[in-house]
């Protein structure tokens, strides 16, 4: 067991003196970093991702329009059944 923990500091020694990981955008601003992620992902479609960066940008709360979704205990047991009939 001693082994063990010997190799253990070891390895924990070796992170602690390997050079520190930088980033590609450590010094970008918070706000260069928005803009980067929307013009990456505005040309996917993702319209949630896109209108959470933008409200991100504007410093206000996504608008986010969801499908209604079944809840409750009828909507869980006709998951159940539907599962059922598939196997």
């Amino acid at each position: 067991m001693g082994l063990l923990w010997e190799n253990l500091a070891k390895q924990l020694e070796s992170v602690r003196a390997a050079a520190p990981v930088v980033s590609a955008d450590a010094g970008a601003s918070r706000e260069a970093r928005l803009k980067a992620a929307l013009k990456a992902v505005e040309n996917s479609g993702n319209t949630m991702m896109i209108e959470s960066l933008k409200a991100a940008m504007e410093g206000r709360e996504a608008k986010m329009e969801l499908p209604p979704v079944a809840s409750g205990p009828a909507a869980f047991l006709e998951t159940l059944k539907a599962q059922s009939t598939k196997g």
